[in-house]
């Protein structure tokens, strides 16, 4: 197997060929790369909402997460664009090789786990009864797995990615792959969207942050109320009855016998 500097080396060469059929994949792996580090930093505030108590810092997780959505959709198409050139046959993708084995196999979960991550935190504040049970309950165990996909990809990919992104900084790296300013452009457009979009977000942010308790509201109690209030009802209407029939303790009949031998003395 070839060493991944002697197929980025040839990778290159045909890239520099120009062809129509190139598509560039040394660009495509620096926007992946540039994405994916502000993927990194918009997660790790992100978590820093959930360790410090979500529910406390509820309005900066809606806004990080609405953040979000525009460079994880750039990071998607860029990685599914790589997934398309290669498995059509594009020389210079075939030349560059796959991503490893294990992280092809993760990929899927991966993908899923995002969309439902990010649906499911969006409906939250949309839906209502039911649906929107079945949104938190699918949205809080996704985000453990998400989390955890993401440890793993940093983990292999966070030095490559920062070597790469970094290419497009210097002049010389630049200019081995064409396109940098269209990449700076295309990151700089994701972060701008998702920032208005959060901040579109915040007026109507309270449907999120007052879900908790919300949510918490026992559902049957509107349903066990009336019963409740009748047997309230019929509860005072008994004590009532035995008022009457009891007042002070003594039963009617007796105080009715006693009046009557009074009226006779008398």
């Amino acid at each position: 197997m070839s060493c991944p500097n002697a197929r980025r080396s040839v990778t290159l060469a045909i890239v520099n060929k120009g062809s129509p059929e190139t598509f560039n994949p040394i660009g495509n792996e620096r926007l992946t790369a540039g994405v994916g580090v502000v993927l990194l930093l918009l997660t790790l505030a992100e978590l820093v909402s959930v360790v410090f108590g979500v529910h406390q810092f509820m309005s900066l997780h809606v806004f990080v997460g609405f953040a979000l959505i525009p460079p994880v959709l750039l990071k998607l198409a860029s990685t599914g664009w790589r997934f398309a050139r290669y498995y059509t046959g594009t020389q210079a993708y075939v030349v560059q090789g796959p991503p490893r084995l294990a992280m092809r196999l993760l990929a899927p979960g991966f993908v899923a786990a995002t969309v439902v991550l990010f649906a499911s935190g969006v409906a939250m504040g949309v839906l209502h009864g039911h649906a929107l049970t079945v949104a938190r309950q699918l949205h809080g165990p996704v985000s453990v797995i998400w989390i955890a996909l993401v440890g793993v990809h940093v983990l292999v990919y966070l030095k490559r990615a920062l070597i790469s992104s970094s290419e497009d900084l210097t002049r010389f790296s630049r200019a081995s792959a064409g396109g940098a300013r269209l990449r700076a452009y295309v990151i700089a457009t994701a972060v701008v969207s998702g920032l208005v979009i959060g901040i579109a977000t915040v007026p109507v942010q309270s449907r999120w942050v007052n879900l908790r308790r919300d949510h918490h509201h026992d559902p049957t109690s509107s349903l066990l109320q009336p019963r409740a209030v009748l047997a309230s009802a019929g509860n005072g209407a008994r004590a009532q009855a035995r008022s009457r029939q009891h007042p002070g303790g003594v039963p009617l009949s007796r105080l009715l016998a006693m009046d009557a031998l009074a009226w006779v003395a008398g």
